[in-house]
């Protein structure tokens, strides 16, 4: 329900804050006072066209927030707020729409900034107000055929059937993409086998590349390698005077002949010692790795060729050779899908005739379900016409079958006979005022447990009419508040004694300005307020009225 309205620097509204109580709630006041105007703030929160004329004259912006608490959240508003990322905490939903002088709008929902047809979408899941156009759920045939499945109980079937349609429509695509691209996909299979007997035929191995650089150096500088090889054992062993081992050795006599004369050198000689074997063993080691190297003459050119097949394999399928084997076997896994396609195929073109199948059976239940609920729904608003004051109104439903949709296989629209004579105009056709206020109350009551909309709001229902016919008003409204929060701006007494709870509306001159302002009434002064709407004066005859009519129409005085 909406909580909590909050106005500021709107039309005639300078900081107006009104807080909205569950059930009836009722706003009265004399014409003129503003309460059009209290409206029609609540319609620009909820996402109707703004326009620099909104802003009070010397402001600079015009704001308006409305604070929601809901039971339950509908499953249209969980998906509105999943599409546009919004998060609401729990049941709470705020909506603020702000208009600047210059004539620019910004719309939030839960703090979000929405585009202002998402602000409209969520308002449409919130607030139906009846008196405009703009709100009017029942005015739109997609809502009139939920509303209808809601009244015939066929809200699950009329859900599964949208799931089998979805998911025909799904498996229809999907084989209309096999059959059309059939031609397509074959050179593309054919392509992939090329590319996978190349990667195949090359035999890569993971780690080879690095291998085949290393051993293609060695390969190219062979000559030199094995000449420093052979440098080095020289060097260090069988040169005839100069080997570094000749010179160790000659000077280890020395040393030997020093220890004797002084024993602090026969570390050193060890040492010595130990110098001369790791030279003999790098020596020996030169003198293997020499002996041990064998040379292909072509080898280099293999190994070049080798190097260069990888090369173009990382050209073209991947930048390293893991990349290479990753890419061959998801070729391969593309061409055994292909391989499987037609058995694919055939299981898919089953499944969705199974579907429609179904999906056509059910569609017809849900169809006489439909117009078997319709009948009752003719009589029972059109009953609700009569005591609305509408003699002569009858209402109808109309069917028209179409092909198979995610609703059905039938398009609804509710129509409206509004004086005798007259032929069925549907309800979006019928002019705005007291008279389509009426309609919506009766479609309304009738679908009170099937409509999901929480606040309903009826700015002037009461045009034209009076006596008993406000009696069944009041009444309907009152059975109405019974599921939903109503909102009823009213002139007559009669519909405004049944609130629970009742705010006047009052304009009062401030700052050299005119200035609107709300407020609850209670006790006497709502018996003021009661005593005004019966005869436009407060007297004892008015009050005593008043009074009698607060006991008669709530069981209790205020």
């Amino acid at each position: 329900m909406l909580e909590v309205l909050h106005i500021q620097n709107y039309a005639l509204i300078d900081d107006l804050e009104v807080v909205f109580g569950p059930g009836f709630n009722v706003l009265t006041g004399e014409t003129g006072a503003g309460k059009s105007i209290v409206v029609g703030a609540l319609n620009l929160v909820l996402g109707a066209r703004a326009s620099a004329d909104a802003v009070r004259e010397g402001a600079k912006l015009a704001k308006v927030d409305a604070a929601f608490r809901l039971q339950n959240v509908s499953l249209r508003l969980r998906a509105l707020f999943k599409q546009h990322d919004i998060e609401s905490a729990g049941g709470e939903v705020l909506l603020s729409r702000v208009v600047t002088a210059e004539g620019r709008s910004r719309g939030y929902v839960c703090g979000s900034l929405v585009p202002i047809a998402v602000l409209a979408a969520v308002g449409d899941e919130l607030v139906d107000i009846h008196g405009q156009h703009e709100h009017q759920s029942l005015l739109k045939p997609d809502r009139q055929l939920g509303l209808l499945d809601a009244f015939a109980g066929s809200a699950g079937l009329a859900q599964d059937l949208g799931g089998q349609v979805a998911e025909f429509r799904a498996l229809k695509k999907d084989i209309e993409a096999i059959e059309s691209d059939d031609r397509e996909r074959a050179r593309r299979i054919d392509f992939l086998r090329h590319e996978v007997g190349e990667i195949e035929a090359a035999g890569l191995v993971q780690g080879e590349e690095e291998e085949l650089k290393g051993r293609r150096n060695l390969v190219a500088n062979a000559e030199r390698v094995l000449a420093l090889a052979n440098h080095l054992r020289g060097v260090l062993y069988e040169g005839e005077e100069g080997a570094a081992v000749n010179a160790i050795d000659s000077a280890a006599a020395d040393l030997d002949e020093l220890a004797g004369i002084d024993p602090r050198f026969a570390q050193l000689s060890a040492q010595l010692a130990d110098a001369r074997a790791i030279i003999e063993e790098v020596a020996d080691e030169a003198r293997h790795y020499g002996d041990s190297l064998e040379f292909d003459a072509n080898e280099l050119d293999q190994l070049s060729e080798r190097l260069a097949l990888i090369g173009d394999l990382k050209r073209k399928f991947g930048g390293s050779i893991a990349e290479i084997i990753e890419y061959a076997q998801k070729a391969k896994e593309e061409i055994e899908a292909h391989e499987t396609r037609d058995q694919r195929l055939a299981d898919m073109i089953a499944r969705r005739d199974q579907i429609l199948s179904d999906a056509q059976d059910k569609a017809k239940r849900l169809s006489t379900k439909r117009k078997r609920a319709a009948r009752k729904l003719t009589k029972h608003v059109t009953e609700a016409l009569q005591e609305l004051g509408m003699t002569g109104g009858s209402f109808e439903t109309a069917f028209e079958s179409i092909a198979l949709s995610l609703t059905g296989a039938d398009r609804l629209e509710f129509l409206l006979t509004a004086n005798p004579g007259e032929s069925p105009k549907a309800l979006r056709q019928v002019a705005s005022g007291g008279e389509i206020s009426r309609i919506m109350l009766a479609l309304k009551a009738v679908f009170a447990h099937g409509d999901s909309i929480p606040t309903l709001i009826f700015d002037e229902i009461d045009a034209g009419v009076g006596g008993e016919i406000a009696r069944g008003v009041a009444g309907k409204l009152e059975q109405l508040a019974a599921s939903h929060q109503v909102i009823c701006i009213t002139h007559l007494a009669q519909i405004a004694a049944v609130g629970r709870q009742h705010y006047h509306v009052s304009k009062t001159a401030g700052h050299s300005r005119a200035i609107t302002n709300v407020v609850s009434v209670e006790g006497d002064a709502r018996i003021e307020e009661i005593a005004r709407l019966l005869d436009g004066s407060v007297s004892e005859v008015s009050l005593e009225h008043a009074r009698v009519l607060l006991d008669e129409m709530n069981g209790e005085r205020p």
